[in-house]
């Protein structure tokens, strides 16, 4: 199973300073997807403005449907798709966006051609080919064109029982890989155990062993505290009790999210495979984010963090 295709148009879509959540969603229907719940919501904000965009891709079982299968939450997480006029063509933080809309055009597709998932697969994320930059060390790092909680809050939709957040996660010292990691999940602000599920599905897709993000508990506190963050990967946190787990595009180098010609399209198609492997394993419940034996002993003995640890977010 390749990604390659599904990348490569997501690319070509998203590259376009035209672009905005009708035509992505127009880009979507075209391709013959006309039973997709698909909807844009066109949001306004004091940096700018941009189309949050959520796709439902039914499953045979799904909740959609009335079923009991698990549903997975794909976000695309990301400042924007362009700093236009800024900077000319795509940039780097882009990877979110292309990766999640990947996934989406990927799933449609196998259900098209008759290869339906148990589940359902929510995936969302938003479309600004001209969102601010801001800076941030050691390179600088695109902006959001609206309040981060303002799309943070639609992006954990209630349906979701566990969400993959996808960012680009380059400009860093601490994750120096070419390709994709993953992160430890995250439940009400405990950081957990990396899942050995999620890791056994990273090997079969890379061939190579795993790349752990090393998140911190600065990294998951709301970014209305003024203190170092890693990049926005674990803030769906913020709006759920589903379990969350980044995968952050990587390098090896340093890489601004503003920059240009860094969209790496093998990164991002084994990204994209990895996603949807997950979407496959996950609603056929075969693969858990999080040992629920493990989390019921945590609680138990140490209780709740959740209040203390998104203390600033609205």
């Amino acid at each position: 199973m390749s990604a390659l295709k599904h990348v490569l148009e997501t690319i070509d879509l998203l590259e376009d300073p035209k672009v905005n959540g009708e035509i992505v969603k127009e880009w979507f229907l075209s391709k013959g997807f006309k039973d997709l719940e698909i909807n844009v919501e066109h949001i306004k904000g004091s940096k700018g403005e941009t189309d949050f965009i959520k796709i439902v891709i039914p499953g045979k079982r799904g909740k959609s449907k009335g079923g009991d299968s698990p549903t997975l939450g794909v976000v695309g997480r990301l400042g924007g798709v362009g700093a236009r006029p800024a900077l000319v063509g795509m940039v780097s933080d882009a990877d979110g966006a292309i990766v999640a809309l990947a996934t989406a055009y990927k799933l449609a597709e196998m259900r098209f051609r008759g290869d339906e998932l148990p589940g359902d697969v929510i995936v969302v994320t938003h479309i600004c080919p001209n969102a601010p930059t801001r800076p941030h060390k050691p390179v600088p790092m695109m902006d959001s064109p609206v309040d981060i909680f303002t799309l943070l809050k639609r992006e954990a939709d209630p349906a979701m029982d566990a969400i993959l957040s996808i960012d680009a996660t380059k400009a860093n010292w601490v994750v120096k890989h070419t390709g994709f990691a993953i992160t430890p999940t995250v439940k009400e602000g405990w950081i957990l155990k990396v899942s050995p599920d999620l890791i056994d599905i990273y090997i079969r897709v890379t061939g190579e062993p795993p790349v752990i993000v090393p998140i911190t508990m600065q990294d998951i506190i709301p970014f209305s505290t003024p203190v170092y963050h890693i990049n926005s990967i674990m803030q769906p946190w913020l709006y759920t009790s589903a379990p969350v787990v980044g995968v952050a595009i990587t390098t090896r180098m340093a890489v601004p999210g503003s920059a240009t010609g860094a969209t790496n399209i093998w990164a991002l198609e084994q990204a994209t495979r990895f996603v949807v492997e997950v979407a496959k394993e996950f609603t056929a419940n075969r693969i858990r984010f999080y040992d629920e034996e493990e989390w019921k002993t945590i609680i138990k003995i140490h209780g709740m963090v959740k209040v203390i640890m998104r203390k600033g977010a609205p």
